[in-house]
């Protein structure tokens, strides 16, 4: 369960995942006014945690993409039995790193086919 620091009135002011100075009360992760801390500060650009959830579907998307293009290389699954969409969208990711980088292999050929 995580602990709060609150201001004079009560409200949660931030929270953490470990008991320290200034965050000695545990709460519920249900609780209401933790969940309503934890939608109102997600929904400010420029928070920590909203860009550190960002970057984590960001390196779990790349982490994915990698894990299919092994698979398609060992032969476990093959390419165009994926659904359209899913093929679609790897192609387009696999164009735009090889725009960056001449020198990555991946799924394309050197004609842009499979």
């Amino acid at each position: 369960m995580p602990f709060v620091k609150r201001d004079n009135l009560g409200n949660i002011i931030s929270i953490s995942e470990k008991a320290t100075d200034g965050f000695e009360e545990e709460i519920a992760s249900d609780a209401d006014d933790l969940q309503a801390f934890i939608k109102r500060n997600l929904k400010t650009e420029g928070n920590e945690t909203l860009d550190a959830l960002r970057q984590s579907d960001s390196d779990i998307a790349r982490v994915t993409e990698d894990l299919i293009h092994m698979l398609i290389e060992k032969k476990l699954i093959i390419f165009t039995e994926l659904p359209e969409a899913v093929q679609t969208k790897l192609l387009q990711r696999e164009k735009l790193r090889a725009s960056l980088s001449s020198d990555s292999p991946g799924l394309l050929d050197d004609e842009g086919s499979i």
